[in-house]
């Protein structure tokens, strides 16, 4: 059996990335001598991930390591056959057997940083590389600790500070007679009483308390909300603390953390004030100040480069001077074809997840121009409506973009739908008309290409659902539409409202636009996908022993 891990770090958000590493995910586990797990930091249900993607994920089993060093990272990749990396903006080094890096765009890593980032990487990098090499030296003569699995921050654990755990944590020891653990049931915890169980096991030359070195310690615990209790455990080399759980948003309905949490764990072994402090400085210096990339060597570590459009192929050779494979995403054109019965309403879709960074979808002008549509345009625009659709993150900056769109469009008619279901996405894209796409709108593509869409999965789900896509002539949306044969292009807003009214005013035969739309874009469906991908991971595979 092969072993393939695929990793996304942002499973949680269900997006358009998430659905190529899924369908990854669910091509593989269910083809013949593959097993597939999913492997990202933060706890998400695949059930739900399955529906809102409308995939089978169902023989993909889910591993959740929430911090991945390069020590971590050996062990996590040094165990598969095959490790494929689906992360944006990863920087994540493989050991697999055969590695891949599937990349959607090659954003340079510094794309989000502030003027305080840059100010700190400038004048502050160099101490922090230091003082995380003094600290490492320093530690030397402490007990090694390697956290094998369930810890959400292993490095806050490593640093002397309190970290959750998800019901079960597993710690190799190594190094000292003695190891103390903290463990606690935090005040956020919705546990009144959790019971904690710890079960050590012995080392083969060390203390034997029992006379049988295959003997288990096990000390049963039950711990009051915001109780801490300290276990030493002399003598062991294998640490697993379990423990009752629950999910924070469960509690709280303004609460997105859908992670299973169980104890909080603390790092009690001895140390002098000194190094205490060090370590305690440590806790406070932002990750990115020693883990920021001085170059791409990390490539280096994969065997083949994965791109999904012709658009990211050309930027990964002038930028990252590799050559990648093209792969085109998987489009589920199926499950959005437009019934019999299905009547085309008097309405406008744009679909693409809501963020106000580079990649920004450009919603809000949107919003802006079809307002002014209905105000210049009042009778050819009567009784249209605007639906702006698509998933939102948990984050202020991101809730605040959508705050501010649905401020703009109080009392015209337009409807922001935010993380709604699979069903309720194709629903709208069967009974939407028109279909807009902006994102690069008004941005320089020499200079920031990652600002303009990579492919365009949502416009071939428009053009499989009978809609006539009006998008923007940038990106990876030239590689998708033909200009009047299968949709239209416009440069700007201005022409993308002209182009909309000749449609609506029928000066556009729209008829064989429509039918050209929903053949073409079969050019990027599931079963396309299929074959490209085994064809792939077969060639890849090919001589590692089962």
């Amino acid at each position: 059996m092969i072993k393939i891990a695929i990793y996304d770090r942002y499973l949680s958000t269900a997006g358009g990335g998430e659905r190529y590493s899924c369908k990854m995910a669910e091509i593989l586990s269910s083809a013949r001598g593959y097993a597939v797990d999913l492997v990202t930091d933060l706890y998400t249900d695949l059930d739900s991930i399955s529906q809102k993607l409308n995939l089978d994920l169902s023989k993909v089993d889910l591993k959740i390591f929430p911090y991945i060093s390069d020590d971590y990272t050996r062990r996590l990749t040094g165990e598969y056959d095959l490790f494929i990396n689906t992360t944006y903006l990863s920087t994540l080094p493989a050991y697999g057997r055969k590695n891949i890096y599937l990349c959607y765009f090659p954003t340079p890593f510094d794309v989000d940083f502030k003027f305080i980032h840059r100010f700190l990487l400038l004048f502050f990098r160099l101490p922090a590389i230091w003082l995380f090499k003094l600290a490492g030296r320093m530690t030397g003569g402490f007990t090694e600790i390697k956290v094998e699995e369930g810890i959400y921050e292993p490095k806050r654990f490593m640093l002397r500070r309190g970290s959750w755990t998800g019901g079960r944590a597993v710690l190799e020891i190594d190094g000292s007679p003695t190891f103390a653990v903290g463990i606690k049931n935090p005040v956020q915890s919705l546990l009144d009483i959790m019971k904690v169980k710890v079960e050590a096991y012995p080392r083969e030359s060390g203390f034997d308390r029992s006379g049988s070195k295959k003997s288990i310690f096990t000390y049963e615990i039950e711990l009051l909300r915001g109780e801490k209790k300290t276990v030493k455990i002399p003598g062991m080399s294998r640490v697993i603390i379990t423990s009752d759980t629950f999910t924070p948003s469960a509690g709280r309905s303004t609460s997105g953390d859908s992670r299973i949490l169980g104890a909080a764990i603390y790092n009690e072994s001895g140390t002098n004030p000194f190094k205490k402090a060090v370590l305690k400085i440590l806790g406070y210096i932002p990750l990115f100040l020693v883990a920021y990339p001085k170059n791409n060597e990390f490539l280096d570590t994969y065997n083949k480069i994965i791109s999904i459009s012709k658009y990211s192929n050309l930027w990964i050779k002038r930028l990252w001077n590799r050559e990648g494979t093209i792969l085109f995403p998987p489009v589920d054109t199926e499950s959005f074809a437009s019934r019999a019965d299905t009547i085309k309403e008097k309405a406008i879709l744009s679909v693409g997840r809501f963020f106000p960074e580079h990649h920004n979808k450009k919603q809000y002008e949107l919003a802006k121009t079809f307002i002014k549509m209905l105000k210049d345009h009042p009778e050819d625009m009567k009784d249209y409506k605007l639906y702006l659709a698509g998933g939102v993150a948990d984050r202020p900056e991101h809730i605040e973009y959508v705050g501010r769109i649905e401020e703009l469009a109080e009392g015209y008619p337009i409807e922001v739908m935010v993380n709604i279901p699979f069903g309720e996405l194709a629903g709208l894209f069967r009974k939407a008309s028109i279909f807009w796409h902006a994102a690069g709108l008004g941005e320089d593509e020499d200079l920031h290409p990652e600002k303009f869409e990579h492919f365009g999965i949502t416009t071939v789900e428009a053009m499989s659902a009978g809609c006539i896509p009006v998008v923007i002539n940038k990106g990876g949306q030239k590689e998708i539409i033909k200009d009047g044969v299968d949709g239209f292009f416009f440069k700007d807003l201005e022409e993308l409202s002209k182009i909309t009214l000749d449609i609506i005013n029928g000066k556009k035969d729209c008829g064989p636009i429509r039918k050209n739309a929903v053949q073409s874009c079969q050019r990027f469906s599931n079963g396309r996908f299929e074959k490209g991908l085994l064809s792939i991971i077969k060639e890849m595979v090919r001589g590692l022993k089962k």
